[in-house]
């Protein structure tokens, strides 16, 4: 049994609940107070002598002030809206244990037990507190979560009547609530869709296209009356504009609704060895190659910056982040394969046969990792006379190191399934048209963002370095024209470069997260993968441009 925590204890009331509440409000409003009166102060004492340091120093100053007033309030959407990507899962326990035997305060203690997440241990924090009681805790569960997701608690309505309902009834009612959960995800993501389409935008046009487009015209900014200085012009592009666009860019993956979380990646998972060994060679590739690249005509002096960082450092992360993209990537493997396994298994136990002929026929008749997990599973079965649990979760068995949650609670549903017999084999069929419906549901997310995604991860990798290096060498041949005043090239061009790497960075963030959610280890690897190709491609076509300008 799972053990109570603060994120899956329901919401109380009264005055103390009340009290504490606005004591921690107050308390967050009163540092974010101090940080903003501190860095004002210390903003206007630097601003009389370095006027842009102080400017840069009160920017800075705010933002982080504004970080500490919301940004617990950002934690806790991205929290719940991360959490309630496992409402269908949750759900298809409670039903699975419904099907089986028609007791909601059983179904509700399997569901928390069995299922994983925050979402799985507020179920079980509220199947406790309601032992003995009417509903069992699902209905007070889904009324804690209702706001946010408001599907649930249709579907503890329709669970609760489907245990007094005959029969025939009772499958068609048990039918309909995971469809509502599953209806309530595929809402959930079209409003998030919705929703996000006009800012994700906003930071494409505002953020990227905009800002790179309006370097080329810098020199032409005297002639219009505009006096502009290296400071300013480092200011906007230095702390602005980066702050900005992550400002945008976190308003929008806190709120994105994710069909699969993913699950994290232990440190010390068999496949992470080396990656610490790789990462610094790489860190050292790069900078000696920045070095040398810096040596040769090929390559303007003030380059050096930016490809001593973009080289190194996204090289190393590059390196660190890629065994973990592979087992994550196998991972997927086997979760997509899981509709067609289940059904295999399942029409097995129908059937009147062992659960062991059974995962044994979905290891012969699948390919892939999915087929690959069952024979070994099988495989161990056969030769150490293990039960289904160990044969894929003990120790060495082929979901012991899996970092997919959704892989690992299939085994406690066929170990029921297993238990309860023919019954059980029909649910497991029910089982994998569920997750055909999720499966589709995550394709579905994912072709509502693909030409988004696409366009943000090309430009962090190529449009932005190209757009920015044709307009730094535009305004460094633009020096001298009639009218003209232009910034000395080598500062505009590293504040610049700052803003690409800043950039190259930042775009494979929100890419990843609107694709997938926000999974640290794909948003390492690619935003490590998009700072070497900015420090590559930006220098090289402002050498190019200005060459053939």
């Amino acid at each position: 049994m799972r053990s109570p925590t603060d994120d899956s204890r329901p919401p109380t009331g009264g005055a103390d609940a009340a009290s504490l509440s606005s004591g921690s409000g107050n308390s967050v409003r009163d540092r974010a107070a101090g940080i903003a009166a501190v860095g004002s102060a210390a903003a206007l004492a630097t601003g009389v002598f370095l006027p842009y340091v102080g400017a840069a120093i009160g920017c800075l100053t705010l933002a982080i002030a504004a970080a500490v007033a919301y940004g617990s309030a950002v934690r806790e959407l991205a929290r719940r809206s991360r959490a309630l990507g496992a409402a269908p899962d949750v759900v298809c326990f409670v039903v699975l244990s419904l099907r089986l035997e028609p007791a909601l305060e059983r179904a509700t203690r399997f569901a928390g037990d069995h299922a994983t997440g925050r979402l799985a241990d507020s179920l079980a924090a509220h199947a406790r507190e309601a032992r003995g009681r009417s509903g069992a805790g699902f209905d007070a569960f889904a009324a804690t979560w209702a706001d946010a997701f408001p599907a649930l608690r249709r579907a503890a309505a329709l669970a609760d009547a489907a245990v007094d309902a005959p029969e025939g009834d009772r499958e068609r009612l048990l039918d309909r609530t995971l469809d509502v959960v599953v209806e309530g995800a595929r809402e959930r993501t079209s409003e998030y869709a919705d929703a996000v389409h006009g800012p994700t935008m906003a930071v494409y046009a505002f953020g990227v296209v905009l800002p790179l487009a309006l370097v080329g015209v810098v020199p032409a900014a005297a002639s219009a009356g505009l006096p502009l200085t290296v400071g300013a012009f480092a200011l906007v592009y230095g702390v602005v504009l980066p702050l900005a666009v992550l400002a945008a860019v976190c308003w929008v993956l806190a709120r994105r609704p994710v069909a699969f979380p993913p699950t994290s990646i232990p440190s010390d998972h068999p496949e992470l060895d080396g990656r610490e060994r790789n990462a610094v060679l790489a860190a050292a590739v790069g900078l000696a190659a920045a070095v040398g690249a810096v040596a040769t005509p090929l390559l303007p002096p003030w380059a050096f910056p930016v490809v001593a960082v973009g080289w190194p450092v996204g090289g190393a992360l590059a390196f660190w982040c890629l065994p973990a993209c592979r087992v994550r990537e196998r991972a997927r493997d086997v979760e997509s394969g899981l509709a067609d396994a289940l059904p295999v298994l399942g029409h097995r136990l129908r059937q009147g046969e062992a659960v062991e002929s059974g995962v044994a026929d979905a290891g012969d008749s699948l390919d892939g990792e999915t087929g690959a997990v069952f024979a070994a599973a099988a495989r161990r079965m056969r030769r150490l006379g293990v039960g289904v649990h160990e044969s894929f979760l003990g120790e060495h068995g082929p979901l012991a190191d899996a970092p997919s949650a959704r892989a690992r609670a299939v085994v406690p549903l066929v170990v029921h399934a297993a238990d309860a017999g023919p019954a059980g084999g029909r649910v497991l069929v029910d089982v994998a048209g569920l997750f055909d419906d999720l499966g589709e549901l995550d394709r579905a997310v994912r072709r509502e963002f693909a030409a988004t995604t696409r366009t943000l991860r090309h430009t962090g990798l190529v449009y932005a370095p190209l757009i920015a290096g044709v307009t730094v060498a535009l305004a460094a041949r633009l020096t001298g024209l009639d009218g003209a005043t232009a910034l000395p090239t080598a500062p505009l061009a590293l504040a610049v470069g700052g803003y690409v790497l800043w950039l190259a960075a930042v775009l494979p963030a929100l890419a990843v997260g609107l694709d997938r959610g926000l999974d640290r280890t794909l948003v390492g690897y690619h935003a490590g993968v998009a700072l070497v190709a900015a420090a590559t491609v930006y220098p090289l076509t402002a050498t190019f441009a200005g060459r053939v300008l």
